[in-house]
């Protein structure tokens, strides 16, 4: 049995961080191929490319059907063959057409979800697609981008799939990026400019992460629910990183495939700790009273705010 560690992990960023850049690959833990997924139903989102790839192609290698919400059809197309290829035909996956930047095709693609499922609960919810925006903009509904797509999108087909009865006795896997350290806020009208902007607007989406994660196991107790640093990753999250910055991530960051293996764990690993937030590196972290994380108002708020915005 797989057994992770528990870090009192620092209020203090700098330690934090460096603590787990260095050595990344040797010290990720690698998910047990057991125990098998069979008949399991996963919803995975942004499983186009990075991460959320490598999480569909574990989940299907253990067995589970796999329902891929995709606003870019024929990168969706190119994605389920390739997963029924690797598996000889066997795996089960279905595209439903999604623009997590626009609530009224989450909503929509919610209801296509429900139709896949063809009366079968959701198993496993892995809220895994977000973005790092390189200049400001605005999701369809008005809200900064960040926010609207790595939090209130993820809310609202959460609370859509719930509301069709097909969460009962989920497990949902939320990704956050522990970078989150650095913010104390989240909310949907922060207005930035620059690349320093776009990664305050990135990080206070991550804080948001981890608040609404905490606030779901509170409001759902019947639920699973379990937030996770993948760890820092060599994708294409926050854009060309030139010649240099490409060094830089070959150096001290990991493949997806290492990325997608702490949310693996957190999607197939029993005796883990409900509500819990894990890390690639350190395993299940502990947080002091005073990390951002820990503020459960701010997370009280965050969600009635989401609640609001649903609505409209």
């Amino acid at each position: 049995m797989l057994t992770l560690p528990v870090y009192a992990a620092p209020r203090s960023p700098a330690p934090r961080m460096l603590s787990a850049m260095f050595g990344q690959a040797r010290r990720t833990p690698r998910c047990p191929d057991a125990p098998p997924l069979d008949g399991r139903l996963a919803v995975v989102t942004g499983a186009t490319g990075g991460i959320g790839l490598e999480i569909a192609r574990g989940l299907a290698r253990r067995g589970a059907d796999l329902i891929l919400p995709c606003r870019n059809p024929t990168k969706g197309a190119a994605v389920r063959d390739r997963l029924r290829g690797e598996s000889g035909g066997g795996a089960a996956v279905h595209l439903v057409a999604m623009d997590l930047e626009d609530l009224e095709s989450v909503r929509t693609g919610a209801g296509s979800i429900a139709a896949s499922a063809e009366g079968r609960p959701v198993d496993l919810l892995v809220e895994n697609a977000g973005l790092w925006p390189m200049r400001y903009a605005q999701t369809k509904q008005g809200h900064e981008i960040a926010f609207g797509v790595n939090v209130l999108a993820h809310f609202v087909l959460r609370q859509q799939l719930e509301r069709a009865g097909l969460l009962a006795q989920a497990r949902v896997v939320m990704l956050t990026g522990d970078i989150y350290v650095l913010e104390s806020a989240c909310t949907p009208d922060y207005v930035w400019r620059g690349r320093s902007g776009g990664m305050r607007a990135y990080c206070r989406s991550k804080l948001g992460n981890l608040w609404i994660g905490g606030e779901l196991l509170r409001r759902f107790p019947r639920l699973s629910v379990y937030v996770v640093h993948p760890g820092a990753v060599a994708t294409n999250l926050g854009g060309d990183a030139g010649a240099l910055g490409s060094f830089v991530k070959r150096l001290v960051m990991i493949p997806p495939e290492l990325g997608a293996q702490m949310p693996l764990i957190c999607c197939t690993q029993p005796n883990l700790v409900n509500g819990a937030y894990y890390h690639n590196v350190h395993g299940q972290m502990s947080l002091v009273e005073n990390d951002p994380a820990s503020d459960s108002r701010a997370a009280a708020q965050l969600w009635d705010c989401c609640e609001r915005l649903a609505r409209g």
